[in-house]
């Protein structure tokens, strides 16, 4: 009987992670149909971008200290509400400002999801299986990320982009209530309370510091290739919107099953910073291909990037968890400190990203950004070369 508990509170996790995932990317991927509407190009789409990753990479300690305090689950649904609510109100946005706003809401409610998802599933999992639980949820991540990236660009381009938000939004709020009803409630302890001493433990934890870090240069291309690839195929070589959308979509199609494998290699690897290192290499070399102005370089590059996104994302979120060393009640602590180091330096990353390119050129923009990523790769190799004590 607790089995199939536990097989349908995964279950729902794994479709909640899905749908996640379709109101992370949708925004890129349509962008092309949104533009008329809100008077603004590319630099219109690294301001959404920026604010997206700017919400969800502050939020990330704030949601693990609530995780510790508030538990696992709870914080999980209201991240999925909060995320979900926000982006149904994008529906109805008509100006770039309103919109911003909203997206910044997005990526903070979806900052309370991720870490405390990461600890429910390894405890359905029965709590030795790190990499295999985080290779799951990523690879559900990918599957959401094919529809919400090449199957939002037909559904918005047949309802228009209005509707096709309402309906990620909507579905978004139906998964919140699905995993309410699945999930097994962990007890929070009234008494426990967050120790500043643990939080500072975390905060200064130089091998996180570092995984963060390489985590960030990893995140530079992978955020480029699945929020611009599509736009810039649709300007550049002028092919239709939904073969943008595909091209685009190569970023989180590939490595729908290269996650869960990443997770199982990683699960039995005595040398995790090897494999974080291969994938912040493969990712900048993925952003160097973009550069060149060819439709196959353009889908190799997104391809390329997604297997890098796969091993990489995989290996850095398991390792968070095997890094803490403050105890399990802070280990989506450690998971969230880590996310935060990335996700809020990739805030940055669609600004650059979009200032170079109309300040100079697309080729700059890519060749940029593969700089700033391959320059990342330095704290992957000063990480421990074992991540398990």
């Amino acid at each position: 009987m607790e089995t199939r508990q536990n097989n349908r509170a995964i279950a729902s996790l794994v479709f909640a992670r899905m749908i996640y995932a379709i109101n992370w990317l949708n925004i890129g991927a349509i962008f092309v149909l949104l533009e008329p509407d809100l008077g603004s190009g590319v630099g219109g789409l690294g301001t959404l971008t920026s604010a997206f990753y700017l919400g969800i990479g502050l939020m990330q300690l704030p949601g693990g200290v609530l995780a510790a305090r508030w538990g696992a689950k709870n914080t999980v649904v209201l991240g999925i509400f909060l995320s979900s609510f926000s982006a149904l109100g994008t529906a109805v946005a008509s100006s770039i400002p309103v919109f911003t706003i909203l997206r910044f809401i997005v990526g903070s409610g979806m900052a309370l999801v991720f870490a405390p998802g990461v600890v429910i599933i390894a405890r359905l999992l029965s709590g030795e299986r790190t990499g295999t639980g985080v290779g799951l949820l990523n690879s559900a991540y990918d599957v959401g990320g094919v529809v919400g990236i090449f199957g939002w660009v037909v559904l918005a381009t047949i309802t228009g982009w209005r509707p096709s938000l309402a309906l990620s939004g909507g579905l978004g709020v139906a998964t919140g209530v699905i995993v309410l009803a699945t999930v097994p409630q962990d007890a929070p302890s009234e008494d426990f309370r967050v120790d500043p001493l643990m939080l500072r433990r975390i905060i200064a934890d130089k091998q996180l510091i570092l995984l963060g870090l390489a985590t960030f240069g990893l995140s530079i291309g992978n955020i480029v290739v699945s929020s611009f690839m599509g736009y810039y195929a649709v300007k550049t070589f002028g092919i239709p919107t939904t073969l943008g959308g595909a091209i685009q979509g190569l970023v989180v199609a590939v490595p729908i099953f290269a996650a869960y494998l990443a997770g199982r290699v990683y699960d039995g690897s005595e040398r995790p910073r090897a494999l974080m290192a291969l994938a912040v290499l493969g990712g900048s070399m993925a952003l160097v291909l973009g550069a060149y102005p060819n439709v196959w370089s353009a889908v190799v590059c997104s391809a390329l990037d997604g297997v890098a996104s796969g091993l990489g994302f995989t290996v850095a979120f398991a390792g968070a968890k095997d890094l803490n060393r403050a105890g399990d009640r802070y280990a989506g602590l450690a998971v969230a400190w880590v996310n935060c180091i990335s996700l809020t330096g990739s805030f940055l990353t669609p600004l650059v990203y979009s200032f170079l390119v109309v300040s100079a050129s697309y080729a700059v923009g890519w060749l940029g950004c593969a700089a700033i990523s391959f320059g990342f790769l330095v704290p992957a190799l000063l990480m421990s070369k074992r991540f398990r004590p």
